[in-house]
């Protein structure tokens, strides 16, 4: 029987020994170490999707700008098209009574309507007769020399050109006085 008590003794002291060991380990620095990399891989993990939400966030932004810049591209269009109408169907009407004289009222009420629509659209006219030439604005078909006015100058205008802004949608069609 002694030798039952001792080795229950010595397992009793056994098991003693090694949850003191497990205590020590728990408070040891490399339990406090791996506490931390687990804390630091949940932080991680919460930072990629984190970024992960904001890639898709952003994303999403790109596509609903891309659908708003088209929305608008269609309804500028629309704005245009819808003061053009009117003029386009006195041209029409024009076209009914080709037979007979055109009465020049009639034209120039068309004229003035498609300028007024022109206009409520910020589109401007480009009537350079008498300025001096600009490539960026102008295109010159011709050069003719005229003594009597300066070098550069524009003698004739042979289409209108049109600018929205600083932007040219057509250059007007010039005839130039040489240099």
């Amino acid at each position: 029987m002694k030798k039952n008590n001792s080795e229950e003794e010595n397992f009793e002291a056994e098991a003693t020994n090694s949850a003191q060991e497990k205590n020590n380990n728990e408070n040891s620095p490399e339990s406090e170490n791996e506490t931390e990399i687990v804390v630091l891989e949940e932080t991680i993990k919460s930072l990629e999707e984190k970024v992960l939400r904001s890639h898709a966030e952003v994303e999403n932004v790109r596509r609903n700008s891309q659908k708003e810049i088209l929305k608008a591209r269609i309804f500028s269009a629309e704005l245009i098209t819808k003061d053009l109408l009117s003029p386009i169907d006195n041209l029409e009407r024009s076209l009914q009574h080709s037979e007979e004289e055109i009465p020049r009222s009639l034209v120039e009420l068309v004229l003035k309507e498609i300028s007024k629509a022109l206009s409520n659209s910020n589109i401007e006219t480009i009537d350079p007769l008498g300025d001096k030439f600009d490539p960026n604005i102008h295109e010159a078909l011709s050069i003719k020399e005229d003594k009597s006015k300066e070098g550069e100058e524009i003698l004739e205008v042979i289409q209108k050109g049109y600018k929205i802004q600083d932007r040219v949608i057509r250059p007007a069609l010039v005839i130039v006085n040489k240099i």
